[in-house]
Parts: structure tokens; C-alpha cells; sequence
């Protein structure tokens, strides 16, 4: 089982379900979201997926027409994105409370990546 979220405790997930497709993202929305060069990201079946904090769902704000992140209204933390009909939860790799086994194997949107850091050997794009 794996559990996380935001900053301040409000926004909570749990989630039996096997990870997969632990990875960054350079993309331009993954940079302003996070104010970040990288965010680091993990997914989860919809079916294994709860939500669990005192605030239930994260705030949506839609990045782009299919795709939603999900974020806390009190404190700010981006914890969660998901696309329309999509069967999986994608979920930031530093919003679970256990990350340490989670080890990002591809890099999306390397041409935007910042020079100054490296950028993971297997990529996607």
C-alpha cells in the first residue's frame, strides 16, 4: 500500500495498487506547476485509488482540454493529475509519505529540460 499528500494533511490518498511508469517530466506546464526544472511523477489504477484526508478531492485546474492537477486549496501542493477516461491516478513521486523505493526510469519532454541538470538515459517523448 502506498499513502500521500499535500503539504498541510488536507488532501490524502491511499492506494493499494502496483506503481508504475515512475518518471520526470521537463514539460513547460510540470515547470510553472511546480516552480521546478523536473517533477517527478507515479501511476496508479483509478481502481485501487482513494481519497482519505479531512479535504477529500484536490482543487482540478485543467492544464491542458483532457487533462486536469490536482491541488490543495489551503496550501498549494500540486499532489495528483489525471486525464479524461484515463484508467490510472498520476500522482507526485514526493507527495507519498514512502518514496524511497520509487526510482524514475524515463524523462518526458527532454528538449525542455534545463541544461544545468542531467537528463535521465532512458528517455520518452
Amino acid at each position: 500500500m502506498y499513502e500521500g499528500g499535500c503539504l498541510c494533511g488536507q488532501i490524502r490518498y491511499r492506494t493499494t495498487g502496483k506503481p508504475d511508469w515512475p518518471h520526470l517530466c521537463s514539460c513547460p506546464h510540470c515547470q510553472k506547476l511546480g516552480g521546478c526544472p523536473v517533477m517527478a511523477w507515479v501511476d496508479f489504477a483509478n481502481d485501487t485509488f482513494e481519497w482519505t484526508g479531512p479535504g477529500g478531492e484536490p482543487h482540478w485546474y485543467a492544464t491542458f482540454p483532457t487533462t486536469r492537477r490536482g491541488f490543495c486549496p489551503t496550501c498549494g501542493s500540486t499532489v495528483a493529475a489525471l486525464d479524461d477516461d484515463a484508467e490510472m491516478m498520476g500522482v507526485t513521486l514526493m507527495s507519498l509519505d514512502d518514496h524511497t523505493s520509487l526510482v524514475p526510469e524515463h524523462q518526458s519532454f527532454k528538449d525542455h529540460a534545463v541544461r544545468w541538470l542531467p537528463v535521465l538515459a532512458t528517455t520518452d517523448e
